[in-house]
């Protein structure tokens, strides 16, 4: 109670009127009947007082919540001192202050949905053009057979290249939000690597390509093992796509006491130094980038390796070749 200045104030004020009337009534200076009225108009006028102390806190406090409800917020709550009021403030001020973020972060959360969006409006755009063009030429009766075939692997891969691209979009938005949660268990690098090349095998052969897998067996790290090959998948797939056919894929794996790493690299065109720094950056196209390069593998990739205590880097020799570092550390970084 004696923690509000007002309440200590006015008990002072009470016991020094008491104190005064006590002093001058055995003194005999003021009649007795005058001193109960005299103290009875300091006993009201000292409570009008402090109930129009009280009741202009409340006014102050009522006009500050208004307006930190129309986006008014003060850097500073102000005028803070002890007591309840000045506990009630600093309360108020935090839960605005907290609720003023709140609502900042659901606008940038509006903003990321609506880029996200137009996003995959703009990467679908492009195939289903091809896809309304090459179905408008399949109505030709007179199409030759070769071309009608033709058409329809290109319709075929389109389709697919749309579902990956609407796949990779959605686990990307799911990893932003943190919906997504990663295992925390031992990975055996040689049965992610498994799982890894196990859907892109059949193109690597048909494109005369080759991987070559080297290293010490047994090397283990703490992960996910599916969301692992998913990562590793899209790099791989990013090297089979930048190398020409009978290229080869080196992938070298290591352990120390440290991290494990895996090093891939291929035979392909390489990166140019100026575009090294931003592969990694959701739509980022290079000079040099594969016509079926949508631009986001690398970057889910990227997101993905950190989410497991990871770190990937690239080097390159433009024209030449291209190496991925990916590194998972046994303890947090």
């Amino acid at each position: 109670m004696f923690r509000n200045r007002e309440n200590l104030v006015g008990m002072i004020y009470i016991l020094f009127i008491t104190l005064f009337s006590l002093v001058f009534y055995k003194m005999g200076i003021v009649d007795g009947g005058i001193l109960l009225v005299l103290d009875g108009v300091l006993y009201v006028g000292g409570f009008f007082f402090w109930s129009h102390m009280q009741f202009h806190k409340l006014k102050v406090l009522s006009e500050f919540i208004r307006e930190a409800q129309y986006q008014l917020l003060p850097l500073a709550a102000g005028d803070q001192e002890e007591g309840e009021f000045g506990i009630l403030k600093s309360e108020i001020y935090k839960l605005i202050t907290r609720l003023h973020a709140q609502t900042e972060l659901l606008q940038k959360e509006k903003k990321y949905l609506a880029d996200t969006i137009a996003d995959i409006s703009h990467q679908l755009k492009t195939p289903m053009t091809s896809m309304y063009v090459m179905l408008d030429l399949l109505k030709d009766q007179e199409l030759p057979k070769a071309k009608r075939v033709d058409f329809i692997r290109t319709v075929h891969r389109q389709m697919a290249r749309m579902e990956w691209l609407l796949s990779a979009m959605l686990t990307m938005s799911k990893l932003d939000t943190g919906t997504v949660l990663l295992k925390k268990e031992r990975v055996f690098v040689d049965e992610m690597l498994d799982r890894a090349l196990e859907h892109l095998l059949i193109t690597i052969e048909l494109h005369g390509q080759s991987v070559v897998r080297e290293g010490e067996g047994g090397t283990t790290y703490i992960g996910d093992l599916s969301w692992s090959s998913e990562a590793i998948s899209n790099i791989l797939k990013n090297c089979m796509e930048h190398m020409k056919d009978g290229g080869i894929i080196s992938i070298q794996t290591s352990q120390n006491n440290i991290y494990t790493q895996i090093q891939i690299t291929d035979e392909g065109c390489g990166i140019r130094q100026e575009d090294l720094p931003h592969i990694f950056e959701r739509f980022y196209k290079g000079a040099n980038v594969s016509k079926d390069s949508v631009g986001i593998g690398l970057a889910l990739a990227d997101k993905l390796i950190s989410l497991q205590n990871g770190k990937i880097e690239a080097a390159s020799i433009y024209g030449k070749s291209t190496t991925f570092t990916i590194k998972f550390y046994h303890y947090n970084m």
